[in-house]
This record gives structure tokens, C-alpha cells and sequence, in this order.
């Protein structure tokens, strides 16, 4: 049976960090050339999977108990801030941290996803009313790429002054946006395979949900490193089908394209131009050094990888982390337990009791001594 509580999605947040922490490890591995990108890619649903069901597994979950680090920081977030007194009601409405972080983390979170989405919208209206290129030699060379790469998905060309350096937009009407830059064939050959690409890897997709991912989980100091990680494996899985076949002196080619082009998008950064999720500097070492290594891909090190990245996720739907607090014997007060303010429900062999509307004591078993409160039979799914 699944249940949710303030230690599940404790828990889920603990285990989506340690999956983006082997994220990062896997995306070492993929620009030394050890593991392929698909392994890479593998991992991101079973991360989504993580922070979306926060569920504790009753019954079948192993508890951590720690006794330092996790206490004060829970401490931390139940110290009353403010407490608003309602003497007429008999009632008295405490504010901590908890509270503060329920209320603003989730607006903050929507606040910025409309900011990613307008964004999106945005560069779309902007690109609606201009004309397709008719560059016939950019035609030509499309032509021949789609042919060749068999690619049977229809693609748009602009160009525009407005376009600082070359990116692909679109979800379902595929468009390509070039600067008015004088390529010449062969750098035109390398833009525009590369970014034909994003679209058979349906990876426009991949970024879109990348940017909300982080637009939504903002708070969490390794969502930042998680979205740079994707971003430069995205480009770097393009990369790898855009180079198939190159000669090294082809690579060369193709890496100082990338460089010119990064150089291009720096010294129009401070101006009007649209940047579309461009690739920095230290992504642009990552993709050098996956398209300049010599290493083999190795099966039994992406088998490894993906088998870590399945127990990794459902271990930590086995093991929760709580907090254990050592509190001195003297300053233990025990509540006394009513039908008025307790209550039991059963799960399976197992009780819980609630004071106040709160989770209080676990019992393996039905104890005599909550003989006098209400029992309540919680269903199984």
C-alpha cells in the first residue's frame, strides 16, 4: 500500500538528488566515450518518476535513522516564526517555515514556468510572420542532407538580423533560424545536420521539459547542474550522428564551426539578438572532448550504468530517512490520548495513531492500552 507523508517527499527530494548526482557521473562517462547518450537519457524518466510519486511503501520500508544533520534541520522548519492569537474562536494559528515554504515554493515554481512557457511563446510569435528563406544554395543543401540522412520531415528556413547565432524551434512545424552569415557549403552542411537532428531525436521536446523541470524545482541546489548536464548531452548526442563518418580532419572541421560560432554569440550577447538555449563555453569543452576522444563504448559499463540507475530509483522508494531525536527523559510529555483528540488507523497488521490529526505513534501491533480509540480500516489500493 502507498502512502503519503512529510518523510515521503523528504525522501523523494533525497533520492531525486542522489539520481541527478549519478546523472552527473553518467555524464562523465558519456563525454569520455564510455557509455552512449541513449544510457544517459534512460535515467530521466525514472527522475521525473522520483518527484512526481513521493510515496512511502507501508509495510515494506527500511527506516534510516539519523541523528544529527536531519533533527536540526527539521527543528529548524517547525520553529514558530509568528503566531496569530484568535482568543474569540479558541484558536491559535502557528507560522514556521513549513508553512512559508508551502506557500511560496509552489508560486515561485508557477511564477517561473509561466516565464519559461511566455518565453517559448514569445520566440514562437516572433517567428510566425517571418518568411521562410529562399536561399536557393541553403535550399540546395537542406535537400541534399534530408536525402541523404533520409529525413522525411518537412523543415522551414529563416533568416533574420535579429538571430545572433544558428538553433532549431518548433514542436510539430520544424524551424530552423540562421543569421544572415555568409557560411560557406561546408560549415551550412554541418549547421544544418546538426540541428536537423534536434528533430529527428525529437529533443526540442527534451528541452522544453528540461527548462520547466528546472523551472519548478528551482529550490534545489543540484537542479542548476542537472540542467546545464542535459543540455550539453543533448547537444552532444547530435554531435555524435552529425560527425558519423567524419574523418578526423572533417572533426576538426566541424569543432572549429562550433568554436566560430560560440565566438559569434559572445560578442552579440549584450544586444537584441535571439540566443536560443546556446551552448556556453564549458559545454563547448564537453562536446571537444567527446568528438576528439578515441575510446570505445563499452557494453558492460552502459549494462552497469543502466542497471544503477534502476536500483538506485527503487531503493530509495525501500529505505526512508528520518530524524532521531534524543530527547532527555525529563522532558519527555506524553499526550494523553482521547477519543476526542486520537484516533487509529489500521494498516494491514499495523496501527498508526493520530494526535491531533497528526501521524504520532507507529505500532507493529494492536496495543491494549489504545483500546478506547476509534479504529479506522484504511482500504488497500
Amino acid at each position: 500500500m502507498l502512502d503519503i507523508n512529510v518523510y515521503s517527499v523528504i525522501n523523494s527530494i533525497i533520492g531525486a538528488c542522489i539520481l541527478i548526482i549519478l546523472c552527473l557521473f553518467l555524464e562523465k562517462l558519456v563525454v569520455r566515450r564510455k557509455i552512449t547518450c541513449t544510457v544517459y537519457f534512460f535515467l530521466i524518466p525514472f527522475l521525473l518518476a522520483r518527484l512526481l510519486f513521493p510515496f512511502e511503501i507501508v509495510n515494506k520500508t527500511n527506516f534510516i535513522q539519523v541523528s544529527k544533520v536531519l533533527p536540526s534541520i527539521i527543528q529548524f522548519f517547525r520553529t514558530e516564526l509568528l503566531g496569530l492569537p484568535f482568543p474569540a474562536q479558541g484558536l491559535h494559528i502557528s507560522i514556521n517555515m513549513i508553512t512559508l515554504a508551502t506557500l511560496f515554493l509552489p508560486f515561485i515554481s508557477v511564477l517561473r514556468c509561466l516565464k519559461v512557457t511566455s518565453r517559448y511563446y514569445y520566440l514562437y510569435k516572433r517567428l510566425k510572420y517571418i518568411s521562410p528563406s529562399h536561399d536557393e544554395r541553403i535550399l540546395k543543401i537542406l535537400a541534399d542532407i534530408q536525402e541523404k540522412k533520409n529525413f522525411k520531415f518537412s523543415v522551414r528556413i529563416i533568416q533574420n538580423r535579429f538571430v545572433g547565432s544558428p538553433f532549431e524551434f518548433g514542436f510539430f512545424k520544424q524551424t530552423i533560424c540562421l543569421p544572415f552569415v555568409d557560411y560557406s557549403d561546408e560549415e551550412l552542411y554541418f549547421i544544418l545536420t546538426h540541428e536537423l537532428y534536434h528533430f529527428k531525436s525529437r529533443s526540442n521536446w527534451l528541452k522544453f521539459l528540461n527548462n520547466v523541470l528546472a523551472a519548478i524545482f528551482w529550490w534545489n541546489p543540484l537542479i542548476s547542474f542537472y540542467h546545464a548536464s542535459v543540455t550539453s548531452i543533448i547537444e552532444i548526442n547530435c554531435d555524435e550522428y552529425a560527425t558519423m563518418g567524419f574523418s578526423d580532419h572533417l572533426k576538426a572541421k566541424y569543432l572549429a564551426c562550433l568554436l566560430k560560432e560560440l565566438d559569434k554569440g559572445q560578442e552579440k550577447k549584450e544586444s537584441q539578438f535571439i540566443h536560443f538555449l546556446s551552448s556556453d563555453s564549458n559545454s563547448l569543452s564537453k562536446r571537444f572532448q567527446f568528438l576528439t576522444g578515441k575510446h570505445r563504448k563499452s557494453k558492460i559499463l552502459c549494462g552497469l550504468s543502466a542497471f544503477a540507475i534502476v536500483t538506485a530509483f527503487f531503493a530509495s522508494y525501500f529505505f526512508m530517512v528520518l530524524p532521531y531525536f534524543d530527547v532527555p527523559a525529563s522532558e519527555i510529555q506524553t499526550p494523553k490520548f482521547t477519543k476526542e483528540n486520537s484516533y487509529m488507523i489500521r494498516k494491514g497488521d499495523s496501527y498508526v495513531i493520530y494526535f491531533d490529526n497528526e501521524p504520532y505513534i507507529y505500532l507493529d501491533c494492536f496495543d491494549e492500552f489504545f483500546s478506547d480509540l476509534p479504529i479506522i480500516e484504511k482500504t488497500t489500493n
